[in-house]
């Protein structure tokens, strides 16, 4: 029988958790997906070629799980 460490149980636990959230905020769009928190809002900017999708309440940068899902969607690269 394998052995399962305390941290892969949280982390399993974690992204459980943020798979069922509507809204993610940079930290966990990264733990997440793996954008950097710098990419993120390198993306952000109107002169990049990769506009993320997001909305800023405040100075809070949020975003919809729809939107990203639809994002990576209309990215896929198809191989050759």
């Amino acid at each position: 029988m394998e052995n399962i460490s305390l941290e892969e149980v949280n982390y399993a636990e974690r992204y459980a958790k943020l798979e069922a959230k509507r809204w993610l905020n940079p930290v966990e769009l990264e733990m997440l997906t793996g954008w950097s928190k710098s990419w993120q809002s390198k993306s952000r900017m109107c002169s990049s070629k990769i506009r993320l999708p997001h909305k800023k309440v405040g100075n809070f940068v949020i975003y919809d799980r729809y939107e990203i899902d639809a994002f990576i969607e209309e990215h896929t690269v198809v191989g050759v």
